[in-house]
């Protein structure tokens, strides 16, 4: 287990993402979530007794399909919880695509794209913004950062992520987990 040090007492959600990067690392994937006017990493909660990294693999094949190899620790990142209140705990790893079939289109996702690191499309958010640029910045030692979302993006963001959740649930008893 990677260590948190000196982070917030407040965590109330932990998560993993992988910032998958191009062999030429020109490029990252980025899916668009749920609510469409969102690119984000591929990654999501870890699961009980779960290790951050396998989490970081398991959530990217579940979202886009494809299996990747994680190069390295990036870093933690801890931000207010969208799903609720207190603070999320992201551990970010970088990786590289080793096989898989991209999906189209599943219960997280509407659109996987490969895009330009240098040109990242308007509707990342910084937090997104940060961990890629932490995963080519090549540093010897592990980032530890905390990324407050604006006030005004929170609360309309915790309640189309509660919408969300409610939704994919439903989804998955009635047609099973896609």
């Amino acid at each position: 287990m990677i260590p948190t040090v000196g982070l917030s007492s407040r965590i109330t959600r932990r998560g993993a993402m992988a910032v998958v990067l191009s062999s030429d690392r020109r490029q990252v994937l980025l899916l668009r979530r749920e609510i469409p006017f969102l690119w984000d990493l591929p990654g999501g909660g870890i699961e009980q007794n779960e290790d951050p990294a396998d989490a970081a693999v398991r959530e990217t094949r579940e979202e886009t399909g494809l299996e990747i190899a994680i190069e390295r620790f990036v870093g933690q990142y801890l931000c207010q919880s969208v799903y609720g209140t207190g603070d999320q705990l992201t551990h970010v790893f970088r990786a590289r695509v080793v096989g898989g079939t991209p999906k189209r289109f599943g219960l997280e996702m509407t659109e996987l794209r490969w895009c330009d690191v240098n040109a990242l499309p308007r509707r990342v958010e910084p937090l997104h913004r940060q961990m890629i640029a932490d995963a080519l910045a090549d540093a010897s030692a592990a980032f530890t950062r905390r990324i407050d979302f604006p006030r005004w993006k929170l609360y309309p963001a915790r309640v189309a992520f509660l919408v969300m959740r409610v939704a994919n649930e439903a989804i998955k008893r009635i047609f099973g987990k896609t």
